[in-house]
């Protein structure tokens, strides 16, 4: 796998380090472990150093290394100064997304452009919050452990009640268009994920003002995400002067999948590349 621990003056944090070239650094949603792929790595192909760092509370990262999104900011420039890192351009995946403005925000001159994706900016809503809390609080292991079971015993099922929550459209509906790759994507994410203590300090994380950020930004969404609706790329349109936002034509919150995935990659490259 690659993993390292890197000590910083937070703590230590568990990262990997692959390829040549520009450092991006890619900071992956809620759920995922360091198992999880969501296509990102493939950045290494074409010339990107990938950093992927376990966030606070995920895998070997202590959840005390940043508590708050600005924390854990704090934390990861900590990382890249034990790494001897720079700058980076930042990608920013769903409940990742505030401590990616946070980064943005508080090191402009650490961090040059970044890509939020499927992300959340604006305040987790309290059902959404009390739900979190119930299952992936000190149930995490259960609930993770049990889904998982129930994936190998009635995939069909499983993947159904995912997809309900992924998107606002019919699940039956878009499930009907999966490719069997598609299938395959969201098997792996159940398979690969893990809250740890991450999930639950995710829920609390926010960045009250963006109106400081002046490094541009790319925002590419879904119309049909349940979990981060388009209220959160409108938040950040609105606040961040040099904001990109691409509104992709995926069915879910899951835009590294189906037709418009491609659009999606070639959009992200060519604003890493500018």
């Amino acid at each position: 796998m690659n993993q390292q621990i890197a000590q910083t003056k937070y703590g230590p944090i568990e990262y990997r380090l692959e390829g040549q070239g520009p450092t991006v650094m890619v900071l992956q949603g809620g759920h995922c472990s360091r198992e999880t792929r969501l296509s990102h790595e493939k950045l290494v192909e074409d010339g990107f150093t990938v950093l992927t760092p376990s966030r606070p509370g995920y895998d070997a990262t202590p959840a005390t290394v940043g508590a708050t999104a600005q924390e854990a900011a704090d934390a990861l420039v900590a990382l890249l100064d034990e790494l001897h890192i720079n700058q980076i351009d930042g990608i920013a995946i769903s409940a990742a997304g505030p401590t990616g403005l946070a980064l943005a925000q508080r090191y402009p001159n650490r961090v040059r452009r970044l890509v939020l994706e499927s992300a959340i900016a604006t305040p987790w809503d309290p059902k959404t919050k009390r739900q979190g809390r119930l299952l992936f609080g000190r149930a995490e292991t259960l609930t993770w452990g049990l889904l998982k079971l129930a994936l190998k015993l009635a995939p069909k099922q499983v993947l159904r009640v995912m997809v309900q929550a992924l998107t606002t459209l019919d699940a039956e509906a878009v499930m009907a268009r999966f490719t069997a790759d598609d299938v395959a994507f969201i098997r792996r994410f159940i398979e690969t994920s893990q809250s740890g203590n991450g999930f639950i300090q995710d829920l609390e994380h926010c960045v009250d003002s963006l109106a400081g950020i002046k490094i541009p930004i790319l925002f590419m969404y879904s119309p049909h995400d349940k979990v981060a609706p388009p209220t959160n790329v409108q938040r950040v349109a609105t606040e961040v002067v040099h904001c990109q936002s691409y509104e992709v034509p995926a069915e879910s919150h899951l835009i590294w999948i189906g037709p418009s995935a491609d659009g999606v990659w070639q959009r992200r490259l060519a604003f890493l590349r500018a």
